[in-house]
Parts: C-alpha cells; sequence; structure tokens
C-alpha cells in the first residue's frame, strides 16, 4: 500500500483574494480526504471522496470565473480553458478510479502539481489584477 504525503496551505500559495484564499484551503483539506482514503484501498469509498472533491472543484472554478469577470481580469478566457482542460483530466482520473485501473500515485502526483503551478502559476495573476484595482 502506498503511502503518500499530506498536503498543506502555505503562505506562498495566498493570491491575496481572502475568498479564493479560503477555497483553496477547502480544496487542499479536500484533497487530503482523497489522498487518506487511496491509502485504504476501499474503492468505494475513494469514488465518493474522489465526487466531494471533484464537485467542490466545479464550485470553486465557477466561482472563481465570475470573480475574474467582476474584477474585469483579462486573462479570464485563458483560465477557464484551462479550467475545462483540467476538469477533463479529472474525469478520465474518476473513470480510471471507477474501473479499478488508477495509478494512484499518478493522481496524487497531478493533484500536488495541479494545486501548486495553477494557485502559484495562474491564479496570483488575477490576485495581483484585484490588488492593483483596488489600489
Amino acid at each position: 500500500m502506498a503511502k503518500f504525503d499530506k498536503f498543506s496551505w502555505s503562505p506562498e500559495l495566498s493570491i491575496g483574494v481572502h475568498e479564493m484564499d479560503a477555497q483553496h484551503k477547502v480544496l487542499i483539506d479536500k484533497i487530503n480526504d482523497l489522498v487518506s482514503v487511496l491509502q485504504m484501498d476501499d474503492n468505494k469509498l475513494a469514488l465518493a471522496r474522489f465526487d466531494t472533491l471533484a464537485g467542490f472543484v466545479v464550485k470553486h472554478f465557477t466561482e472563481e470565473e465570475a470573480y475574474m469577470e467582476k474584477i474585469k481580469f483579462p486573462g479570464v478566457e485563458g483560465h477557464k480553458f484551462i479550467h475545462k482542460q483540467l476538469l477533463d483530466q479529472v474525469g478520465k482520473y474518476r473513470a480510471e478510479l471507477e474501473s479499478g485501473s488508477l495509478e494512484k500515485a499518478k493522481l496524487v502526483g497531478f493533484l500536488k502539481l495541479w494545486l501548486k503551478s495553477h494557485i502559484m502559476g495562474i491564479d496570483t495573476k488575477y490576485g495581483a489584477h484585484a490588488q492593483k484595482k483596488a489600489s
């Protein structure tokens, strides 16, 4: 049975938008719930946790896109495209989990990379835009 490290929030993940930072913290908690269950080899429970995470991701992306539109972030369309690609990948992982063919380490690696690169590399851009508009 694989042992996966938990994800943790760090100040470097803050984008400076309180509501979105709070949602990113919830996202980390939901990822950690899934990672914990993946280590138990309980496929039914893993699917339930995966679906909970995926549902929250959809909600978060919807609210994040609405926020970007509200602040007139110029990169909103590109950001929406990236969200669509991520959701497509999430759907593929769900199908693999359901069929029992999921490489758990691959999913955990994807989640870790996505979380860090998406928040730090992409979300920080609209965070900076929001800060600039506020000043």
